[in-house]
C-alpha cells in the first residue's frame, strides 16, 4: 500500500495515493492491534480454536515481518512499531533456531550438526495441532529476517544465523553456489541479496535520481 501510494503521486493521481496511504496507516495500526503480544514479544495469527486448523496461531512465525528486506530498500523502512519488529525479530532468533540433532526438518535437508531456523516453534503454546509445515527449514524464509535483523543493529544475531546457513553450504554436504532448501535452484534464495542492501543501508529512488546508503558496520 505504501508502494501504491507513492506510484499513484508518481502518476498524478494525488486523491488516490492519499487513499492508499490512509489505508497503509490503518491496516499497520490493526495488525498492531490483533496481532502484537506484549508478553511474548512477537506477533501472532488471529484465530481460535475453532479455526485455527494448519495455523500457527500463537507460536513464533519466521514470516511475521517478510517483507522488511524490500521495503527497507525501496525507503520505507518498518512496516508497523519498529520496537516490536525488532523484537519479534529476536525473538525468532532466540525461539526458532535448531539443531542436528534432535531437530529433524521437514524436507530432510539437514545433516547432523547442521543449525538453522525452522518455520514455527510455540514457546507460548498452541492452538490444536499447531502449522502443518512448522518443522520446514528454508533459506527463503531465513534471509529476510536477517536482513531485518541488520535493519534493527542486531548485528549478533544477523552474523550468527548467516554463519549457520553457510555451515550448511560451505561444500562439504552442499554446494556452496547453490541452497536447495525447499526447492532446488528455487527462486526465494533470492532474498540473500536483502542482506546487501541492508548491510550497506541501501536505498534507491529512480524518479528522483537518488541512492543512499547507511551501513550498519563502521569498517
Amino acid at each position: 500500500l505504501k508502494a501504491a501510494s507513492c506510484m499513484a503521486k508518481l502518476m498524478g493521481e494525488v486523491d488516490l495515493s492519499d487513499q492508499y496511504a490512509e489505508r497503509a496507516e490503518l491496516s499497520a495500526a490493526a495488525y498492531e492491534t490483533i496481532c502484537w503480544r506484549e508478553d511474548f514479544g512477537y506477533y501472532v495469527a488471529d484465530v481460535t480454536i475453532k479455526d485455527c486448523k494448519y495455523s500457527y496461531g500463537p507460536g513464533c512465525f519466521v514470516d511475521q515481518l517478510c517483507a522488511i528486506g524490500l521495503s527497507s530498500a525501496c525507503g520505507f523502512g518498518c512496516s508497523f512499531d519498529a520496537a516490536h519488529e525488532a523484537s519479534a525479530r529476536k525473538q525468532i532468533a532466540a525461539n526458532n533456531r535448531v539443531h542436528s540433532p534432535p531437530f529433524h526438518d521437514l524436507q530432510k535437508h539437514f545433516f547432523p550438526g547442521d543449525t538453522g531456523i525452522t518455520v514455527c516453534t510455540y514457546p507460548n503454546g498452541k492452538l490444536g495441532d499447531g502449522m502443518k509445515y512448522d518443522t520446514l527449514v528454508s533459506i527463503g524464509f531465513t534471509y529476510p529476517v536477517v536482513a531485518g535483523l541488520l535493519l534493527d543493529g542486531n548485528l549478533e544475531d544477523a552474523e550468527a544465523i548467516c554463519q549457520h546457513i553457510r555451515q550448511r553450504h560451505d561444500g562439504r554436504n552442499r554446494s556452496p553456489w547453490n541452497e536447495p532448501e525447499c526447492g532446488l535452484l528455487y527462486s526465494r534464495a533470492m532474498a540473500a541479496w536483502n542482506l546487501l542492501d541492508q548491510a550497506c543501508g541501501f536505498s534507491y529512488n529512480a524518479p528522483l535520481g537518488h541512492m543512499g546508503f547507511d551501513p550498519r558496520y563502521n569498517v
